[in-house]
């Protein structure tokens, strides 16, 4: 059994009892039907948002929670929280092109304390943001979400903010995850090549902000932006490249209990990759 099964097995509890959530239902007793009307106590309801139900139910929720990108990142999070650092940088380094070997922390959430930002600020949440002391590599993952220069501007001011608080590094990589065609789509959606980002890069990409607290950002940052923009290494792959990458690495562990463990977390992931229907990625395994 995969050890992803367990997160799905989590996400079932929670949807069915969402009290432990801090979510409270309202009883029909509470209500007052007139025609296809229904009241309840304003005492019960959220004075400051919006009322919630359950939309789906049997199988038609698990195919649909399953297919959503934010569910499937929490699986990335969790797999690569918990794979050592160095595991991470053999991983990753194949697909960026680095000649390096680097020993990566993951980030999450706490990057908007790290950086001095605000929950409601909104400038950006990556899908994985991976620390080292001579490199940053943040992970775009795509399936039918599009990405574009306002994302690529979002992630161009997390590297610098890290930089700003954690230093200048040798390496500052961008990796993209797509389904098909890694840099067309990414040509077609940002409007260059991956190749092609330069520090001329940034006025198009200032233009392209909808958030203006980043905007204020990187207009206060230019000259180091600027230089961002000029090491910036982007990278485009395909789903089946990444599940390929983690099969020829689970592949040539050995049995050790660390290199077991590894291996199911791993092969758990690479289960989730090939039973996602957008990710046009197939495993053997």
């Amino acid at each position: 059994m995969s050890c992803t099964n367990k997160y799905w097995d989590l996400i079932d509890h929670l949807y069915w009892a969402p009290q432990y959530l801090g979510l409270k239902s309202i009883p029909q007793r509470h209500w007052e039907t007139n025609g296809d009307r229904v009241s309840v106590p304003k005492a019960m309801t959220n004075p400051k948002g919006p009322l919630y139900r359950r939309l789906r139910s049997g199988e038609d929720y698990q195919e649909y929670v399953r297919r959503q990108e934010e569910t499937f990142n929490h699986i990335f999070d969790l797999t690569f929280s918990i794979l050592p650092g160095d595991v991470v940088g053999e991983i990753f380094d194949v697909h960026t092109g680095t000649t390096a070997r680097h020993c990566y922390d993951s980030f999450g959430r706490e990057f908007h304390s790290r950086y001095g930002w605000g929950e409601r600020d909104n400038i950006t949440t990556p899908d994985g943001l991976f620390l080292a002391k001579d490199a940053v590599l943040a992970v775009a993952l795509k399936f039918n979400a599009k990405t574009s220069r306002d994302q690529l501007a979002k992630y161009l001011g997390l590297l610098a903010a890290e930089e700003s608080v954690g230093g200048k590094r040798a390496n500052l990589d961008l990796l993209y995850v797509f389904n098909s065609n890694p840099e067309l789509t990414f040509e077609k959606q940002v409007g260059f090549k991956p190749q092609d980002i330069c520090a001329e890069s940034f006025t198009m990409l200032l233009d392209a902000v909808h958030n203006e607290t980043l905007t204020r950002s990187l207009i206060h940052q230019k000259d180091h932006v600027t230089d961002v923009l000029k090491r910036l290494r982007i990278s485009c792959i395909t789903w089946q490249e990444m599940l390929d990458g983690l099969v020829a690495y689970s592949s040539a562990l050995g049995e050790t209990p660390g290199d077991r463990t590894m291996r199911r977390l791993i092969d758990g992931f690479v289960l989730e990759i090939s039973n996602h229907p957008l990710s046009n990625a197939f495993s053997e395994k």
